[in-house]
């Protein structure tokens, strides 16, 4: 019987309704991130990226206020200023050398990226959002993941009390909703987002493929247990949409 591909095996773990830390072992290993590599290849636009190691950096959050509101830049400006946030915030070491694997390289980007992918997901910052963003991410790049959140688990700075929200994480169970909306936006890890900062925001999520989330789900409050600033949601539903 031919080897389950990670996407298979992905799914197979979350209906078992895994943990995020289980999914380290099984998917991590040499051999799952060569298929990754392989599976990253084969979407659009990733190759390029890849070749190129594209990895601009972002204007700066003054500016991309100034972007008119219901753009993406607009959007994710008033978020990160909403929570005060900073770029680059999760401990994990950049991959970006002529060494770089495919699979190390996305790792790159979704870390790089990963405010990006609360916005376009509408996904709050409390513990319960970040289990559902990083489920949206298993479901778009599950070997990816598995190896984004291995080398986070031994990052000498993860046991730092600002990390106590991505630590938490590990226990959290995959959330079948949200990896499903993910692995229906696998064309994000195509995507150069830092070229897209204008473009309306509902019309970016139509490109992208990625659905509504649940009424229920949009704009609910909940802590973040790394100390961060919490406040009242940023989504409504107009904004989610």
């Amino acid at each position: 019987m031919p080897e389950q591909s990670p996407n298979e095996l992905a799914r197979e773990l979350t209906k078992r309704r895994a943990t995020l830390g289980e999914v380290i072992p099984v998917l991590s290993s040499a051999g799952r991130q060569a298929t990754s590599d392989a599976l990253l290849l084969a979407i659009p636009g990733f190759q390029r990226l890849y070749t190129e190691r594209w990895d601009p950096g972002l204007p700066e959050l003054e500016a991309l206020a100034t972007m008119p509101v219901g753009s993406f830049g607009n959007a994710y400006a008033r978020y990160m200023e909403h929570y005060r946030l900073s770029p680059d915030f999760f401990p994990i070491r950049a991959r970006l050398g002529a060494d770089a694997t495919p699979t190390q390289y996305a790792v790159h980007r979704l870390n790089k990226c990963h405010d990006f992918i609360h916005v376009l997901g509408a996904y709050e910052t409390s513990d319960e959002d970040e289990v559902a963003v990083q489920s949206f991410v298993f479901g778009m790049a599950p070997v990816a993941l598995a190896v984004f959140l291995s080398e986070a688990e031994v990052h000498p700075d993860i046991r730092q009390a600002r990390y106590k929200h991505l630590r938490d994480i590990y226990a959290g169970r995959i959330q079948t909703e949200d990896f499903e909306r993910g692995a229906a936006a696998m064309s994000l890890l195509g995507e150069r987002f830092e070229t897209l900062l204008e473009m309306p925001l509902g019309l970016l999520r139509q490109r992208l493929g990625i659905t509504p989330r649940a009424p229920g789900l949009v704009g609910r409050a909940g802590e973040n247990s790394c100390g961060g600033f919490t406040t009242l949601p940023f989504f409504t539903p107009a904004l989610a949409t």
